[in-house]
C-alpha cells in the first residue's frame, strides 16, 4: 500500500468513531430533551417552572449575545470567503475526505441546535473531547518530527502514527554516518523512489505529512536507527479519559464562573432599580426626595407643606372665617409623588437601569398643581353669607281694622338688605389667592315701596251702598238687622270668595229668624227670613263698586221696589246665593248696619282705586212685558157687583253696567254686569153672578 493511500485508510478509520460518539451523544441529548419536555412515559405533565426577573434577565442577556454573535459570525464569513483559494491550505490538496467530513461536521451541527441549556452542554463536551484528541494527535506528531530532527527514535515493538509495523527491528547506522535509503530493486513501484526525489522533498511538504500522518518505511527506519531519541510512556485511553475530564472540569468552571458574572451584573443592576426610595437627582417643588420612601414624602408633604396652603384664611368684616380647606382647596401632591417615585420602573430590568445611566447626574423637578378653593364650593359659602345678610324691605301693610271706629291701624315699613355677592366672590378669590386676608362685605340698602305715612291716605272706604226699609214691617226689619249682624266686620283676604248664605247661615226661627213677605215662583208669600234680600241686594251694589269679581247673583222673580231694575240680588238658601272674590292686593273688610231711619248701609274698606278712580252700577230697563185682565166670578158679591181681588204688575227685562269713572269725572270703561227678567202679575177682578 502506497503512502497515500495509508493516510486515506487512517483518516477513515477515525472518523467513523468520532461520528458514531456525536451519534451516541446527539441520540442521547434528544432523548433528555424528550424527557423534560414530555416528562416520564405515563405520568402526569409536570408543572412548569415559575419564572422570576433573574430568568427575565437571563433571556435578554442571551438575546442579545445571540445577536452580537450573528453579527460576529457574518464578518467571520466576509474575511474567510475572501481568503479562500485553491492552493490556500496544503492541507486541503492534502485530504479530501477529511474536508468533506468536517464540512458534514459542521452541518449536522447548525442543524441540531440545541432545544435547552442541557443539551447545549453536552454538544461543547464532545467539540472539546474532540479537540482534545487532535490536539493529542497533533502534539504527538510534533514530538516525533522533533526526535527525526535531533536524532531519537521512537520505541521499538510500537505502530507509528501512520500505521507503519515495526515489528522486526532495524539496525541503527553508525554516529555521523549519512542516512540512505537502500538502493531501489523496483526504481518503479511507488515505494521506491531515487535519491533525487528524496533530496527535493522540501520542508514544507514534509510539514504537510506529519499533519497528514503521511509517512513511509525510510521514516520508521529512521526513528528506529536513532539512538539518541529517549523512549516515551505510550498513550493510553485513560490518559484521553482524563484529559477529557480536565476539560469538562474546565469548561464547568468557566461556565460557572460565566455565569457567576452574569448573576453579579444581575444582582448590580437589580440594587439600582430595585431601591424603595426615590432615584438620585428627583426633586419635588425643589425639595430633593432622593433619600425619601414614597410613604415618607408623603406623610412630609401632608403635616410640613400642604398646610401653609390649605390653612390659608380669609376673614370677612362681619368676623366670620373661611380656610381653603373649607372652600375646596384642592392639590395633586400625591398623584405627583407617585409619579415622581414611578419614574423609570417600568419596563424590563436592563431598560430601566440604562434609563437610570442616561439620567445619571441629571436633576428632575416636579411640580404640584393646587387650587385654592373649589368655584362651586365658594359660590355656595358665598350664597350662605348672602342668605344671613339677605332681607327684602316691607312696605307697611294694614295691622288691624276697628269695624266700630272703621280706622285702620298700619304696621311700619322695613328697609331691606341685599349683599354684593358677585363682589364677595371676586374679593375672596383674591385674597385666598394672595395667601389670605381680610375681606369688606358690601350690602346694599333696598328701600320699601309704601311707607306708613302713605297709608292713611292709600285706605280708607272703598266703597258704599244704600237701600230704603222704611216700609218694611217689624219681622222684616228684625230679619234684616240680624242679617247684618253677621255680615258686619268680615274681613276678606286677596283672592278669597265671600258666600251670603255661608256667613249668614240658614234663616230658621232657632236662629231668630221670623216670618215676613217674600216671593216665590212669582208670588208674595210668608217666608221664615222673609226680607233678607234687601241685604244680600245692597251688599251686591257695594261688591261692584268696590271692584269686587261678581261669582255668583240672581235677580227677583218680581220687581222689587227698594232699587232700580237690574241691580237686586235674590237669595234662597238652598237654590240660590250670592258670592264675589277679593281681587285686591290687600285685605278688604265689610262693615254694615241698619240706621235709624230704616236705611240699609254697606260699605267696604281696604285700599282705595287707583288714582282716584270710582265706579258706579247703573241699570237700564230693556223691555216691558203687560199684565193681563183676569175676572174670577166669587159667590161673596151680589150680581153685578166687581171687586179688584189682586193688582196686575208689569213685567221688565233689565240690564245693569259696571262703569269706571277717574278722578275728574270722566268715563274710563262701561261694561255690561248682568241681565235680568222680571215677571208681569195678571190683575185679578171678582164679580158676583
Amino acid at each position: 500500500m502506497t503512502e497515500t493511500n495509508k493516510t486515506i485508510s487512517g483518516a477513515s478509520g477515525e472518523q467513523p468513531a468520532a461520528e458514531k460518539r456525536k451519534t451516541a451523544a446527539k441520540s442521547a441529548s434528544s432523548k433528555a430533551s424528550a424527557t423534560q419536555k414530555n416528562g416520564p412515559a405515563k405520568t402526569a405533565a409536570a408543572k412548569p417552572p415559575q419564572r422570576d426577573a433573574y430568568d427575565d434577565f437571563l433571556d435578554e442577556m442571551d438575546r442579545a449575545e445571540k445577536a452580537a454573535g450573528t453579527q460576529s459570525r457574518a464578518a467571520s464569513s466576509k474575511k474567510t470567503g475572501a481568503a479562500k483559494s485553491p492552493a490556500a491550505s496544503p492541507r486541503k490538496a492534502a485530504s479530501g475526505k477529511q474536508a468533506a467530513a468536517a464540512s458534514k461536521k459542521t452541518d449536522s451541527a447548525k442543524k441540531q441546535a440545541p432545544s435547552s441549556k442541557k443539551v447545549a452542554y453536552q454538544d461543547d463536551l464532545l467539540a472539546a473531547w474532540d479537540e482534545l484528541e487532535r490536539e493529542s494527535r497533533l502534539r504527538k506528531d510534533t514530538r516525533r518530527a522533533a526526535a527525526r530532527s535531533t536524532g531519537h527514535t521512537a520505541p521499538r515493538g510500537k505502530r507509528s502514527a501512520a500505521g507503519s509495523s515495526a515489528d522486526s527491528p532495524r539496525p541503527r547506522a553508525a554516529a555521523g554516518t549519512p542516512r540512505k535509503r537502500p538502493a531501489d530493486k523496483n526504481p518503479g513501484a511507488p515505494g521506491n523512489r531515487s535519491s533525487a526525489a528524496k533530496a527535493r522533498r522540501a520542508p514544507a511538504r514534509q510539514a504537510v505529512l506529519l499533519v497528514d500522518n503521511d509517512r513511509d518505511a525510510y521514516d520508521d527506519f529512521l526513528e528506529e536507527t536513532d539512538g539518541k531519541h529517549a523512549r516515551k510512556r505510550p498513550f493510553k485511553r485513560g490518559d484521553a479519559l482524563t484529559v477529557a475530564l480536565l476539560a469538562a472540569i474546565l469548561c464547568i468552571i468557566g461556565l460557572g464562573g460565566w455565569q457567576f458574572t452574569r448573576y453579579q451584573k444581575f444582582m448590580t443592576m437589580k440594587a439600582a432599580v430595585d431601591r424603595q426610595t426615590f432615584y438620585d437627582g428627583t426633586t419635588v417643588e425643589g425639595v430633593d426626595v432622593s433619600g425619601m420612601t414614597l410613604e415618607q414624602a408623603n406623610r412630609h408633604w401632608a403635616e410640613n407643606i400642604e398646610p401653609t396652603y390649605s390653612q390659608r384664611a380669609v376673614t370677612l368684616s362681619n368676623g366670620a372665617t373661611f380656610t381653603a380647606a373649607e372652600l375646596g382647596y384642592s392639590s395633586d401632591y400625591e398623584m405627583v409623588l407617585s409619579n415622581a417615585w414611578s419614574a423609570g420602573r417600568s419596563g424590563s430590568l436592563v431598560e430601566r437601569y440604562e434609563a437610570l445611566s442616561d439620567r445619571a447626574g441629571q436633576m428632575v423637578n416636579y411640580t404640584v398643581t393646587r387650587s385654592a378653593y373649589n368655584r362651586d364650593v365658594l359660590k355656595q359659602c358665598v350664597s350662605a353669607i348672602a342668605q344671613q345678610i339677605d332681607r327684602p324691605a316691607e312696605d307697611s301693610k294694614i295691622g288691624s281694622f276697628d269695624v266700630t271706629s272703621y280706622t285702620f291701624q298700619f304696621t311700619d315699613e322695613v328697609i331691606g338688605s341685599q349683599l354684593d355677592q358677585e363682589r364677595l366672590f371676586t374679593d375672596m378669590t383674591n385674597a385666598l389667592n394672595a395667601g389670605g386676608g381680610t375681606v369688606e362685605l358690601v350690602v346694599n340698602s333696598i328701600q320699601p315701596a309704601v311707607k306708613k305715612a302713605d297709608m292713611a291716605s292709600q285706605y280708607g272706604m272703598i266703597a258704599s251702598a244704600v237701600t230704603n226699609a222704611s216700609s218694611s214691617s217689624s219681622n222684616r226689619l228684625s230679619n234684616i238687622k240680624l242679617a247684618l249682624q253677621f255680615i258686619n266686620g268680615t274681613c276678606l283676604a286677596p283672592g278669597e270668595t265671600f258666600s251670603f248664605n255661608g256667613t249668614v247661615g240658614e234663616r230658621t226661627t232657632a236662629r231668630g229668624f221670623k216670618a215676613a213677605t217674600a216671593y216665590s215662583s212669582g208670588k208674595v208669600v210668608e217666608e221664615v227670613g222673609g226680607g233678607i234680600c234687601q241685604v244680600s241686594t245692597t251688599l251686591f251694589n257695594a261688591a261692584v263698586k268696590s271692584d269686587m269679581k261678581i261669582v255668583e247673583r240672581h235677580n227677583h222673580s218680581l220687581t222689587v221696589g227698594y232699587v232700580d231694575l237690574g241691580k237686586d240680588a235674590a237669595v234662597n238658601w238652598d237654590s240660590q246665593d250670592l258670592r264675589f272674590t277679593n281681587t285686591s292686593s290687600d285685605n278688604v273688610y265689610i262693615c254694615c248696619y241698619l240706621t235709624s231711619d230704616k236705611r240699609v248701609r254697606f260699605g267696604i274698606f281696604g285700599k282705595l282705586l287707583p288714582n282716584g278712580e270710582s265706579i258706579t252700577v247703573e241699570g237700564v230697563t230693556t223691555g216691558r212685558v203687560d199684565y193681563q185682565t183676569v175676572y174670577q166670578p166669587s159667590m161673596t158679591l151680589a150680581s153685578g157687583e166687581t171687586k179688584v181681588a189682586q193688582s196686575g204688575k208689569q213685567g221688565y227685562t233689565a240690564e245693569a253696567y259696571k262703569i269706571r269713572w277717574d278722578a275728574n269725572g270722566n268715563q274710563i270703561s262701561k261694561e255690561l254686569l248682568c241681565k235680568s227678567t222680571y215677571r208681569s202679575t195678571d190683575e185679578i177682578i171678582e164679580y158676583g153672578p
